[in-house]
């Protein structure tokens, strides 16, 4: 290895299929951590990696979203989706997203040109014509999303399984993002943090002795922000 030397500070994310364990160390491929910005902690860097990953292959890579369109962003105050709203609003577009009301405040600080409250409101109802849908719930609210695009509009998904609902519609695209793992993505999450077009989401820390209870509320799915585990 030849891009970093021992005691570097970096940053990454596990290979596809090495998720879901807990270690103090683990060996991983150097093309998929990059260096750590100095002005970001390894907990940030911990809550940014996936999520950002996630946003970008979502929006730039399979949207191919482009300045002035409208996007409609669904479960807006998650990690994934709060990154995606500012990536969205730094391309140029205009966002549209979901959330309790509880979340209408943070997601106005981060760029949401409209908001609305899906305990209260049906989207498919106050919302039409967008070129984008980028669905983070699944089950029948992405089944619904098709129904607000534009004719020849498209719609990615990463909670509805490995493969993406088939489209009712003709006329509207229904796409699955792949989710890779290198370091031109990692080294564009930072750029964008360290630019200020993007902001770190709101993190709860937790004990790795306290893993139960983060699991609880991570499956909640009512989380705003991500978790992070302090291992020391």
């Amino acid at each position: 290895m030849k891009d970093f030397a021992v005691g570097d500070a970096v940053f990454g994310v596990c290979d596809a299929g090495q998720e879901a364990a807990y270690a103090e160390k683990i060996a991983i491929k150097a093309a998929i951590v990059a260096r750590k910005p100095e002005s970001l902690s390894h907990v940030e860097c911990a809550a940014l990696s996936l999520i950002g990953l996630t946003a970008l292959c979502s929006v730039e890579d399979t949207l191919q979203l482009k300045s002035g369109e409208t996007i409609l962003i669904q479960g807006g105050a998650g990690g994934v989706a709060s990154f995606a709203i500012q990536v969205a609003k730094h391309i140029g577009a205009r966002v549209i997203t979901t959330a309790s009301a509880a979340n209408h405040d943070y997601l106005r600080r981060l760029g949401a040109d409209q908001i609305f409250d899906y305990h209260s409101q049906d989207f498919t109802k106050v919302v039409s014509g967008c070129d984008a849908v980028f669905d983070t719930v699944g089950g029948e609210v992405a089944k619904r999303s098709f129904a607000v695009l534009r004719p020849g509009g498209r719609a990615a998904f990463i909670a509805s399984g490995s493969a993406a609902p088939a489209s009712p519609r003709a006329d509207a695209v229904s796409l699955r993002p792949k989710v890779g793992r290198d370091r031109a993505h990692l080294d564009r999450i930072a750029a964008l943090v360290t630019s200020g077009a993007v902001r770190v989401p709101e993190i709860t820390t937790y004990k790795l002795s306290e893993a139960a209870a983060a699991h609880k509320v991570s499956e909640g799915r009512h989380l705003r922000g991500k978790l992070v585990f302090k291992v020391r």
